[in-house]
């Protein structure tokens, strides 16, 4: 059975965020941060930290509310703490537009509610920090691994979209990449096109899952949804191998961090 979804909200291809008026821009730093979700990790004392960005749709994903809470909690069993960073509804608050791809949009509300994190004492930023997007969020996550916050130690984008980045791409953190070869919305050809100009290469590692859709790693999509030209589809296999991955990738930029001060992974 295909569900067909005749409105949701955009991957973020074409996002427009309409600035503050006055009277929202006093409001500005508490309403922003209600749309900063902090989960911390069990324990006491210093840890690594992740910001999970969502995909266009938001916070939810075709009814599902939990997925990247459910993702938060799994950074947090492996010892990090996590902020969930709501962009599509903090931007507006912050009066940041966005003009053709999303990623400096999200990447400048990451900025604030990293912000808000280290005011709040929601996250240690003297520790290696991380940064996992899905689909549109995969575009904040390349925007920030060309140009990183302070702390940040490595990337990571799930069937990310790469389209409209600069042709002089460089990422200056590490980069791992999760994507389904049957994905027709943030396509492996779109990817493809995408590492031929990117720089440096070593710095990029790319798992690609024989056909898997968009998607793939949200357990909710049990029944493809038709979409946009595309189709989602949790796939079990393809995920649990992502998963090792992401969970691979950042315990080896930990076990290599200078220093100890920070637990995690």
């Amino acid at each position: 059975m295909i569900c067909r979804i005749a409105a949701i909200a955009a991957l973020g291809f074409v996002t427009a965020c309409a600035p503050a008026t006055e009277s929202e821009a006093a409001m500005t730093e508490a309403s922003a941060d209600e749309h900063y979700y902090a989960y911390p990790a069990n324990g006491d004392g210093p840890k690594p930290w992740i910001v999970v960005l969502p995909g266009g749709g938001g916070i939810e994903v075709f009814g599902d509310t939990e997925f990247y809470f459910d993702v938060a909690r799994h950074w947090n069993a492996r010892g990090l703490d996590a902020l969930v960073v709501h962009y599509q509804a903090a931007a507006p608050v912050l009066g940041i537009e966005s003009e053709g791809i999303p990623g400096p949009m999200e990447a400048q509300v990451v900025r604030d509610a990293l912000a808000s994190a280290e005011r709040e004492g929601w996250l240690d930023l003297s520790c290696p920090g991380f940064v996992i997007g899905f689909s549109a969020g995969g575009s904040g996550v390349m925007s920030l691994a060309n140009d990183p916050v302070p702390g940040l130690a490595g990337a990571i984008g799930y069937y990310p979209l790469v389209l409209g980045q600069p042709e002089d791409f460089e990422a200056k953190v590490p980069v791992l990449v999760l994507q389904g070869e049957s994905d027709d919305l943030t396509t492996a050809e779109a990817l493809d096109a995408f590492l031929t100009s990117a720089r440096p290469a070593e710095n990029f590692t790319v798992h690609r899952y024989r056909g898997a859709e968009h998607g793939f790693d949200i357990p909710s999509l049990t029944q493809p949804v038709e979409y946009n030209g595309g189709v989602f589809l949790y796939q079990e296999e393809a995920a649990a191998a992502a998963g090792r991955e992401a969970d691979a990738f950042v315990a080896r930029i930990l076990a290599n961090r200078p220093g100890a001060e920070c637990g995690g992974a």
